[in-house]
């Protein structure tokens, strides 16, 4: 969960956030490892954000709270 939250307990489910068993089995999917997945998953971002930076600047909100 401290993937998304920041509660710090990488395995906890609350709500819609990430766990760390999600990005392995991300990563399973794609034969990659969790290191790499979470590398690619970085790179990408900081790849997307020099295109949409007012994307990632901006507090969503998507109604869904």
């Amino acid at each position: 969960m401290c993937l998304t939250c920041g509660c710090g307990d990488a395995h906890k489910p609350m709500g819609r956030n990430v766990t760390y068993e999600d990005i392995r089995d991300i990563a399973v999917e794609n034969e990659k490892t969790v290191d790499e997945t979470l590398s690619i998953l970085a790179t990408t971002a900081s790849a997307d954000r020099s295109d949409h930076q007012q994307e990632y600047d901006r507090p969503w909100d998507t109604g869904k709270r």
